[in-house]
């Protein structure tokens, strides 16, 4: 085998084995958005507490069911919403690569009226994975 074959097998057994990472780590707005989503479109409680801190998924649990953290604890009840991370505070996470705050604007029907709502959450980093942590005074709109 000449040098040049040896070479491009190389490369090529490289680029295999390299080349195929893991997926993609989710942001901290991917998580949010996920996280909301499971309260009040997938009525998933299960699927939310795992995007959440243990202290926080603590606190989810007391409230049994989605519904009942979605107008216990969160304050809101949609029959269908939209949520939004746009409003997000890029800054403290770049300069806080472990934590941050995030802004949702909620946009949703509920009884056939339309509602907007904004909710501030903190989101920490753990390893390379983003969790909800806590549920912040909301944000007075301007």
């Amino acid at each position: 085998m000449n040098s040049i074959t040896r070479y491009c097998i190389v490369i090529f057994v490289a680029l295999a084995m390299f080349g195929c990472g893991s997926e993609p780590k989710e942001n901290a707005e991917d998580v949010a958005i996920a996280f909301f989503n499971a309260i009040y479109n997938q009525n998933d409680i299960n699927k939310a507490k795992k995007l959440c801190t243990t202290h926080f998924a603590k606190e989810i649990s007391k409230y049994v069911t989605t519904k009942n953290v979605a107008r216990r604890l969160f304050n809101m009840s949609f029959d269908s919403v939209e949520i939004d991370a746009a409003l997000g505070d890029r800054k403290v996470r770049g300069e806080f690569k472990n934590s941050g705050k995030l802004t949702l604007l909620f946009t949703g029907y509920r009884q056939e009226k339309i509602y907007k709502e904004l909710k501030k959450i903190r989101l920490i980093k753990q390893g390379d994975v983003w969790l909800i942590d806590e549920l912040l005074r909301d944000p007075t709109p301007y």
